[in-house]
């Protein structure tokens, strides 16, 4: 089959890309300044595409006319955010004219969300549980009116709302296990928040719940939490990929959250239940079986350098 997956240059784009590339799919991946290393992938058709121009967005899909559509492409760190305004117009705007262009064509639409619609202190949540964004920055704002604009164009959509990610990728991709790597490749140690919970889940698992529902099992008109069946902290997390890639544990600096210079937030715990996924058949790796599967990546050279 098609498939058209946008945010081809993303952490999580890229990582799909290879999966399904690797699956024997034929892939389509928009990217908007930077490829990403797209070209090196046989089997996937990078394209450029801005989400400010609707046109654009009209034009690809009709001019591929995609069995399915995964859309990643998102605006989610602060140095790509230069204002609200931008902000809506990417994550928000642009997604409901995708979602519209895939209902008019009958194209099933999955969109990534994140489990942050949730508020900070939710605790254990399911699909069902009362949304109140958490965050500095508009970002979850923007994903849960983006929820809103996919329900609203109607068609076949299915939403994911998975919680923080871990992973492999490009130099210049983004996840939390990338992040602490970038520290402590630079001599610095790693703040570490020991009052902050998710359900931490790795990349790959996120890939095969969006294969599971979107193509082997596919449903419409659903919404799934997608996380990890251990409930860590930020510091708990830390240490354990310390610990895989044989890091000291000084160079962790367990901290809470306000003790962070400059950072707006505080404590939190946004833990998934993803019984309803799992209902399905999809399973997470544990952590530590994650661990072994990345570094096996890099000694296969799988990370792009």
């Amino acid at each position: 089959m098609l498939i058209l997956i946008t945010g081809g240059s993303g952490f999580v784009g890229w990582n799909a890309v290879r999966y399904f590339v690797g699956r024997g799919q034929d892939v389509v991946a928009t990217f908007h300044t930077f490829p990403h290393y797209l070209h090196k992938v046989a089997g996937c058709r990078p394209i450029p595409l801005d989400f400010a121009e609707r046109d654009a967005i009209d034009q690809v899909v009709a001019r591929f006319q995609p069995d399915i559509i995964i859309h990643t492409a998102a605006l989610a760190r602060p140095q790509e955010i230069s204002s609200a305004d931008l902000l809506t117009l990417v994550n928000v705007d642009a997604t409901g004219h995708l979602a519209r262009a895939a209902a008019e064509r009958d194209i099933p639409f999955l969109f990534l969300s994140t489990d942050l619609v949730f508020p900070s202190n939710a605790g254990l949540c399911t699909e069902s549980s009362p949304t109140a964004p958490s965050g500095a920055g508009g970002y979850a704002d923007s994903k849960l009116a983006a929820e809103d604009a996919v329900r609203a164009a109607g068609g076949r959509w299915i939403i994911i709302r998975p919680t923080l990610m871990f992973g492999n990728g490009t130099p210049r991709s983004n996840s939390f296990s990338q992040f602490l790597d970038r520290k402590w490749h630079s001599g610095q140690r790693a703040p570490l928040f020991t009052d902050q919970f998710r359900s931490f889940l790795y990349v790959g698992d996120l890939i095969t719940a969006i294969e599971r529902v979107a193509i082997e099992q596919p449903v419409a008109n659903e919404i799934f939490l997608c996380g990890g069946d251990e409930r860590l902290s930020r510091a708990e997390f830390g240490l354990r990929y310390a610990d895989a890639c044989g890091v000291d544990r000084a160079m962790c600096n367990p901290m809470r959250a306000d003790e962070l210079p400059g950072y707006a937030g505080g404590g939190s715990d946004i833990t998934l239940d993803c019984s309803k996924l799992r209902a399905t058949g999809w399973r997470p790796r544990g952590i530590a079986e994650a661990f072994d599967v990345m570094l096996r990546e890099r000694d296969d050279n799988w990370v792009v350098g």
